[in-house]
């Protein structure tokens, strides 16, 4: 039997493990996996690397935060994000700048970390993995190991890279040709002429005008054959318009973009001997973004050291220091190039007026919506820099062989600093003449955990006991300056500005717990463990802070049996079971308490008024876990995989609860809702084939979700409980994203909004299905079988599908052959649907007449050519038809994605050794490099809410590089 694979050791909660004894739910991904993947976050190379993980990202731009859930979503309004645990220690997480205000996503505080540090990650899912985390890991645990020396002669590892993403190499809607968008703006005008009872020839005339109006002053002039709706439009002056926007004041598109630059310079030195260990490493990453303005870098510097004292005491010292810079990230739609692009008028030069050529100024907008880009680029600007410093110091005493104490205290500091400017120009700050805003954010975390350990074996027993506490202490402070009237255009930095107005905050919250563990093993056949944790945090009131939480697991290692012995194709055969509970805090560090706020004045004097009525019995959310599994190994493990079940249901989940209208405040937080997710997950790989010089492995892993809610706040003598309607939090209301609906029954990711029913296949209208309660023949009309209307406000709102996949995770596999070798990392989704909310405006039927709609709207739009279009016929009315929330903007969200191919050569051992080199390889990498799927019109892979705005696609990046090893 090959145990090689289960033996090895892998670091889970307050210890380590083998895969073979662990009675948890944990995968492990290792450095090699993610080493020449070119990503700012460790977090974005993990994607299809393990089952259950579903990591997603709308945006492409540089420095953008993936979202991580861990087996579905937990909670409706506290957080679903995983715990991350960096070297042993609960570490700072998440977006820690206040650029949120104004983007989608902004600084991820684990961009810090420099991948290249990186030995490990685990992800723990199921409660007998996380529960010694308590109050923290109700959706998952992330632990990152960083790599230590070795005792040996010094080793100096070198690795630079250099990577390229061409502007063209994305996954986005086509524009329309300009005779294309000729046309349908010559349509748009046609019909508003048509609608106001205007003859052809009134309507062509009127159409023309409005054609020339617009376009004149750049050259050009527009006449049709004919007076009909359908008229090709002749368009004149087109050497100057044509010609040029591929040159100097037309190319938009090399205005805006560029090829993206994505280069790292890692260097690092390890050794020590029988005493001491070390590794310390230096780090660069610059990362242009193909959007001009965009770009991330970072500098990171580490040391790890490792000192014995005697022969029971070690001393352990972590620090990592890094330093993380984000510019121009402008993802919001009003400036965002994408948008633009997507939405101008190929005619349209970046100057204005006729004699652009002399270096006129940019004009700033050419409609009420379609701004120049190239002109705002101009006019603000927004950064963002982290800085962070990370340290955590470990005592370690090994009293006897089985008996070890463990001491340790960290400190992670965040420190984030913002800038956004307007001018005076930009049409966010002109009505204030100009603005600048600087805001800063200190966080501050310190845990201090003591723990002891005792394993000991008699005979075919093998026990393992842990005990501990642990005390957390987290701070953060926020200021925020804002400058308007800005004196001049050069100065923009909030002290010179005319008014100055200005905020802080402070706020924090601590955590005391004590835990225990106990593990036990008879024969490496049957497993048992238990572990307990109480938490009390101050988040919560005196009668409600403390919780308990707690886990058991056994596993059965069948392969080991007598009777397996004659069994010999089974390498492995294991069944593992674990039941526990995790918790969840709520957001707000003071959310059990009634707050005043003093921002508002009375009589211009200093007042206060109430803001939130809070529950003194504010509780924890809590998490009752379940899993199930078969592990096994087939052929010395040539083939292996497991099988999972899990059934996770949350309860006691915070919800805002009306309240009288007498009280004054709108609602209240209580602890009432569930949710449940349950699920399989699967992972499969094989050794195909298995030669000194020849080797080919492949895994797949699948996730099937079902997540749901359960239960919500029924108010007294109510028929049945509130549903809550809600946006799609990572951009704002005006921005029209996707509409959800929590309701009993229903998806935890459910749509909602009316049901389009489709073009009319002889008017080119929209038809709505009404969805009327008293039943499916209410309606205008009859349509498909159901009642339907072309007017939407007779519709009701109804549950339109999930965002939630039925199926999701990866595909990889790994082939070496005499040096070289070749890895490819595929990631997919099946079922579910995507929102696209750009879609409202590249296939806009009416709502804005001057935006210029996609070639896919062109060719798709009903005339009476074409009777079978499947988008409305194009209207010059104001419709508003087109931005409501609907299942128009809908599509199937599967799709499957070649994520990473690398291809790499080490160089024989025998020829670099003579110029004192022991390693030496080369590589290639293609991130993003081919998708399939049905959704054509742009990038299928979108956030975790299932929404796509203007964010900028992921663009096909090209990477080579070199390392070395002395």
């Amino acid at each position: 039997m090959d145990n090689q694979a289960l033996q090895e050791v892998m670091v889970v909660a307050y210890g380590t493990a083998t895969k073979g004894t662990y009675t948890g739910s944990a995968s492990v991904i290792k450095q090699s996996a993610i080493k020449d993947v070119p990503a700012a976050s460790f977090e974005t190379a993990m994607i299809g690397r393990t089952p259950g993980v579903q990591i997603t990202s709308a945006s492409g731009q540089a420095g953008s935060a993936p979202m991580i859930r861990i087996r579905g979503v937990g909670s409706m309004s506290a957080t679903n994000e995983p715990l991350y645990v960096i070297d042993g220690v609960p570490a700072v997480s998440g977006n820690a700048g206040q650029m949120k205000d104004y983007t989608t996503a902004t600084n991820n505080v684990m961009s810090s970390i420099n991948p290249s540090d990186i030995e490990s990650i685990t992800i723990l899912k199921d409660a007998a993995a996380s529960s010694l985390y308590g109050s923290r890991a109700a959706n998952g645990v992330i632990i990152v190991t960083t790599k230590r020396g070795k005792s040996g002669r010094p080793v100096v590892n070198f690795k630079s890279s250099v990577g390229f993403t061409p502007s063209w190499a994305t996954d986005n809607y086509e524009p329309a040709g300009i005779q294309e968008q000729t046309n349908m703006l010559y349509r748009v005008f046609y019909d508003y002429n048509i609608a106001g009872k205007k003859t052809e020839a009134a309507a062509n005339a009127d159409a023309l005008r409005r054609l020339n109006g617009k376009f004149n002053r750049h050259g050009y002039y527009f006449e049709t054959a004919g007076t009909g709706l359908s008229e090709n439009v002749i368009i004149k002056g087109m050497t100057d318009g044509i010609v040029n926007r591929e040159g100097t004041y037309f190319d938009w598109e090399d205005a805006l973009f560029r090829t993206g630059v994505y280069q790292t310079n890692d260097f690092s030195v390890s050794g020590g001997d029988a005493n001491t260990t070390y590794y310390s490493s230096l780090s660069y990453t610059k990362d242009q973004s193909r959007v001009k303005i965009n770009s991330f870098d970072r500098v990171a510097g580490r040391v790890n050291l490792a000192q014995k004292v005697g022969k029971y005491v070690e001393f352990i010292s972590n620090v990592n220091i890094g330093r993380t810079g984000q510019e121009g990230y402008n993802d919001s739609r009003n400036t965002n190039s994408n948008y633009f692009m997507q939405t101008r008028n190929l005619l349209w030069p970046f100057y204005w007026p006729t004699d652009y050529k002399t270096g006129q100024p940019f004009t700033a907008r050419y409609g009420s919506l379609a701004q120049n880009a190239v002109y705002y680029d101009n006019e603000w600007e927004n950064s963002s820099i982290t800085r962070r410093i990370t340290a955590n110091e470990t005592l370690n005493i090994k009293f006897l062989p089985e008996l070890n104490l463990k001491s340790v205290f960290s400190y992670d500091n965040v420190q984030v600093k913002d800038h956004i400017y307007y001018s005076a120009l930009h049409f966010n700050g002109s009505g204030t003449n100009g603005s600048v805003n600087e805001m800063t954010t200190n966080i501050n975390k310190l845990v201090s955990s003591t723990t002891l350990n005792y394993a000991k074996q008699f005979g075919l027993h093998n026990i393992g006991m842990l005990a501990g506490f642990e005390a957390e202490k987290n701070e953060t402070d926020f200021q925020r300056s804002t400058g308007t009237n800005l004196a001049s255009s050069s100065l923009r930095t909030v002290e010179t500005a005319g008014v100055l107005t200005a905020n802080a905050y402070e706020w924090g919250n601590n955590l005391l717990s004590g835990f225990t563990r106990a593990e036990y093993n008879y024969g490496q056949k049957y497993y048992a463990s238990a572990s307990f944790r109480r938490d009390g945090s101050s988040r919560l009131g005196p009668d409600t802070r403390w919780g308990n939480f707690w886990s058991v697991a056994g596993a059965w290692t069948i392969g080991n049996e007598d009777f397996m012995k004659e069994v010999d194709y089974v390498s492995n055969l294991r069944l593992r079971a674990s039941y526990g509970t995790n918790g969840t805090l709520p957001t707000d560090d003071y959310g059990w308490r009634n707050l005043t706020s003093y921002k508002s004045k009375y009589m211009n004097q200093p007042a206060g008024a109430i803001v939130t009525i809070a529950d003194p019995n504010l509780t924890w959310e809590t998490s009752y876990s379940s899993n199930l599994a078969v592990e096994f190994g087939l052929f010395n493990q040539r083939i292996s995989g497991s099988v999972e079940y899990f059934n996770r249901n949350s309860k006691n989940l915070l919800q805002n609860v009306p309240l009288s209208l007498v009280v004054g405040i709108p609602n209240t937080l209580k602890n009432v809702g569930e949710i449940n997710n349950r699920g399989i997950e699967v992972e499969l790989g094989g050794d195909i084939i298995r030669r000194n010089d020849l080797r080919w492995s492949a895994s797949v892993n699948a996730a099937f979700l079902k997540s749901k809610v359960t239960k919500l706040y029924k108010a007294e003598g109510a028929a049945a409980a509130n549903d809550i309607v809600w946006i799609d939090p990572t951009l704002s209301v005006e921005d029209r994203r996707a509409q959800y609906i929590f309701r009993e029954g229903e998806s935890t990711r459910a749509f909602w909004g009316y049901e389009w029913a489709g073009v009319h296949p002889a008017s080119g209208r929209n038809v709505w299905y009404v969805n009327s309660p008293e039943g499916e023949s209410e309606g205008d009309f009859i349509h498909n079988g159901r009642g339907a209307t072309f007017d939407y406000s007779k519709a009701n709102y109804t549950v339109l599908g999930s965002a939630i996949p039925d199926v999701y995770g990866g595909i990889n596999t790994d082939l070496e052959y005499k040096g070289f070798t070749l890895g490819l990392n595929f990631n997919y989704k099946i079922g579910g649907y995507l929102y696209d909310a750009a879609f409202k405006d590249v296939a806009d039927d009416g709502y804005y007449w001057e935006r210029i709609r996609s070639q896919i709207y062109y060719e798709e739009m009903w005339t009476a050519e074409n009777p079978e279009g499947t988008l409305p016929a194009l209207s010059g009315l104001d419709l508003t038809d087109p931005q409501q929330f609907s299942n128009r903007q809908m599509h199937d969200a599967s799709f499957l994605r070649l994520k990473n191919v690398t291809l790499a050569y080490n160089l024989p051992k025998d020829l670099i050794k003579r110029i004192g080199v022991s390693n030496a390889r080369v590589y290639l990498n293609g991130s993003n490099l081919l998708t399939f799927s049905k959704y054509k019109i742009a990038d299928p892979e979108v956030n975790e809410y299932g929404t796509r705005g203007w964010e900028t696609p992921f663009g096909k990046t090209y990477t080579m590089g070199v390392e070395f090893s002395f």
